[in-house]
């Protein structure tokens, strides 16, 4: 006996309805503090002798342009067998392991293992010293990373409450797109020029946005780049008090610039230093990147910075840092 058409197509749709009815296996989301990774060892001799020195001394490392001491990277550590499924989550993850039985060592790094977004780095080597001397290859690669999956996690904070006026004027300026979220206003809008600022009582954050023709690889330098920044800001950023002005520190924390090949263009100039008022008592980190934009071939100096005296900055720097790198070109 058949079975008629019409029940035929009724038990493929039921089994349909009862498959898309079916829990969907979500990851879970990542937790774990704002620059911060969870290093997990297999003992203590590992945590205290030459493999965690080493660790400490690169992930722990002073974050350049800080007035004070702040890590690149908080560390935490863990023994493998505590690595419950809570830690687990965690959004950092470092891993060591020692195997005598490995001839070689070995690196792995994974994104999303266990929650997301997440990143895993794991080394696993036959004794310390090869462990040590992977590490050394690889400890700048791991440090992208991190950073890559800090600025993630900052980015989708703030996609929610995006200002589509000022990312508007921002696209219209420049010919670029920018998040920019809520909080930040217009403090002034030239050609070519922008100040966004975001003031809280105890706090305040601020992009600035310039462009200029592109000429040569000179434009990239650092003394071009304090130079035209000073004058800028002369004309168009005062401080609080009459006469007062921004401008570039070339005492206490010197400007540095690093070549990069990492940013949202295929080359670009960072700098990190401070800043400080001329005619009054202000100063504090900023952060900038130096590139040509391929939709205009202009070269365009995006800048965040920070006030906010007598506390850590970090951490309110590396928000900015995380909007500085969702700029994007059609």
């Amino acid at each position: 006996m058949k079975t008629p058409r019409y029940q035929v197509f009724t038990i493929i749709f039921l089994l349909f309805m009862l498959s898309c009815n079916e829990p969907e296996q979500r990851i879970a989301r990542s937790v774990g503090a704002t620059g911060e990774i969870l290093v997990v060892s297999q003992n203590d001799l590992q945590w205290d002798g030459q493999i965690g020195d080493s660790v400490r001394a690169f992930f722990g490392q002073d974050q350049y342009g800080l007035p004070q001491s702040e890590p690149l990277y908080k560390l935490s550590e863990i023994k493998i067998d505590k690595l419950s499924e809570m830690f687990k989550k965690h959004r950092n993850l470092f891993v060591i392991e020692i195997n005598p039985k490995l001839s070689e060592a070995q690196v792995e790094t994974r994104s999303d293992l266990w929650a997301k977004p997440q990143r895993v780095v794991k080394i696993a080597a036959p004794n310390a010293e090869s462990w040590a001397e992977a590490f050394a290859k690889n400890k700048e690669g791991f440090l992208l990373l991190y950073n890559q999956t800090e600025r993630e996690r900052l980015l989708n904070i703030f996609r929610p409450t995006a200002k589509a006026d000022l990312m508007e004027e921002v696209y219209k300026t420049f010919q670029m797109k920018m998040l920019i979220p809520e909080g930040f206003y217009v403090a002034k809008q030239l050609p070519g020029f922008m100040w966004l600022r975001k003031e809280t009582n105890d706090m305040s954050q601020g992009f600035i946005l310039y462009q200029r023709p592109y000429r040569d690889t000179a434009d990239f330098s650092l003394n071009k780049f304090v130079k035209v920044r000073d004058s800028l800001l002369f004309q168009y950023v005062p401080g609080p008090s009459d006469g007062s002005f921004m401008t570039t520190d070339k005492e206490f924390v010197k400007p540095k610039l690093v070549k990069t090949t990492h940013f949202v263009t295929d080359y670009a100039t960072e700098v990190r230093g401070m800043w400080n008022v001329t005619g009054d008592f202000m100063a504090g980190p900023y952060l900038s990147y130096t590139f040509v934009n391929p939709a205009s071939q202009q070269l365009v100096t995006a800048e965040g910075y920070i006030y906010y005296p007598n506390k850590d900055k970090r951490d309110q720097l590396r928000q900015l840092e995380a909007l500085l790198h969702s700029i994007a070109f059609n």
